[in-house]
C-alpha cells in the first residue's frame, strides 16, 4: 500500500515537472514574438484604418518595447516587417481586406521560434 502511494507521488511529481513551462531559447523567442505583435497593435490599427479608407500609409512607429523590437518598416501598401532585437526574429504582416475589415496575415522566421499567431 505504501509502495503504491510512493509510486503515485513520484508519477505525479514527474507529470508536474513535464507540465512546467520550458525556459529554453525557443520558448523565450515565442513569448518575445507574441509580445512584439502586442507592441505593434496600435500601429496596426492605424494602418488598418488607412488601408480601408485607401489613404496613403502615414504611420510613424513609436516603440513601447525598444528592448524587443529593433526595427519596424511599413510600406505604401501597409505591409510591415518587424525585426527583433534580443531574439533573431523577423515577422512580416500583410493587411487583407475582408468585408470592410482588416485581417492581418503573418509569417515569421525562424518558424520554430515565432508565436502560433504568426504562422500561415
Amino acid at each position: 500500500m505504501i509502495a503504491r502511494m510512493i509510486i503515485g507521488v513520484v508519477l505525479l511529481f514527474g507529470i508536474l515537472l513535464l507540465s512546467l513551462p520550458k525556459r529554453d531559447e525557443e520558448s523565450l523567442a515565442k513569448i518575445a514574438s507574441a509580445s512584439m505583435l502586442m507592441c505593434t497593435m496600435e500601429l496596426r490599427e492605424r494602418v488598418a484604418r488607412q488601408v480601408i479608407r485607401e489613404e496613403a500609409i502615414d504611420a510613424e512607429f513609436r516603440s513601447k518595447c525598444p528592448d524587443l523590437i529593433a526595427a519596424l518598416e511599413v510600406n505604401e501598401l501597409g505591409n510591415m516587417v518587424i525585426t527583433g532585437r534580443k531574439h533573431q526574429l523577423k515577422m512580416t504582416l500583410s493587411p487583407i481586406v475582408e468585408g470592410g475589415k482588416i485581417r492581418w496575415s503573418c509569417r515569421g522566421e525562424p518558424a520554430a521560434t515565432v508565436t502560433k499567431l504568426c504562422k500561415p
